[in-house]
């Protein structure tokens, strides 16, 4: 009879980010209230007791998973918006980053923006605090485009505009997931047509929208 190797022994941070992944795709793909801690602990391979030594309840691993994704969505536009360039150049880069996410990272997309918010108060609120701060930064990175297009950063019409932009995007993203068809660049060209346009127009010396701010 062969003896058996014996099974390697993760350590701590391997079985977190085991648990992680799998909790990422059950609240991405049932929601926060159909969610099953024995399903995420089957998935990562761990027991319901070692998943509570890591997270003490399923709202505090909702936290985690929730914050990871926002840091992992604000890392594609914060490249894109700190590149080079003209800020349509960098608009574009930003478009295109945020469809890179949803391309790229479906399940965190789903987690982030998803269709129907959760129903737990709790679970709720810690949305509501992952997207404000993911608009606060956002709206840092694009600080100096807005006050260039005449726009005071912290204004109700920059709000506005910001809150406009970031709608639009992502019912952009949801018409895309049921068109597969559609390249990814031909996304960004109609983000670029639709929500550049106007903002372009803000620009010193681009009345019309047609002209090339820096």
């Amino acid at each position: 009879m062969t003896a058996q190797a014996p099974k390697t022994r993760l350590r701590g941070s391997q079985r977190r980010e085991l648990i992680v992944g799998a909790a990422t795709a059950e609240f991405a793909q049932r929601g926060y209230e159909a969610a099953s801690i024995g399903r995420i602990a089957t998935a990562a391979g761990v027991s319901r007791t070692v998943l509570y030594d890591h997270f003490p309840s399923k709202h505090a691993l909702f936290v985690e998973v929730l914050g990871l994704e926002q840091q992992a969505l604000l890392a594609y536009l914060g490249a894109a918006l700190g590149s080079r360039g003209t800020t349509k150049d960098r608009w574009r880069a930003a478009f295109d980053a945020f469809f890179a996410y949803v391309d790229e990272q479906p399940l965190g997309w789903r987690l982030l923006f998803p269709s129907h918010p959760p129903l737990s108060h709790q679970a709720a609120e810690a949305h509501r605090r992952v997207r404000a701060e993911s608009n606060r930064v956002l709206a840092s990175l694009l600080a100096d485009d807005a006050r260039h297009a005449g726009l005071e950063p912290e204004s109700v019409r920059a709000r506005a505009v910001f809150a406009i932009h970031r709608d639009a995007l992502t019912a952009a993203a949801r018409w895309w997931q049921s068109h597969p068809e559609v390249s990814r660049a031909e996304m960004v060209d109609s983000a670029m047509a639709a929500l550049w346009t106007g903002f372009g127009g803000l620009q010193p010396g681009n009345e019309k929208g047609t002209g090339e701010p820096s």
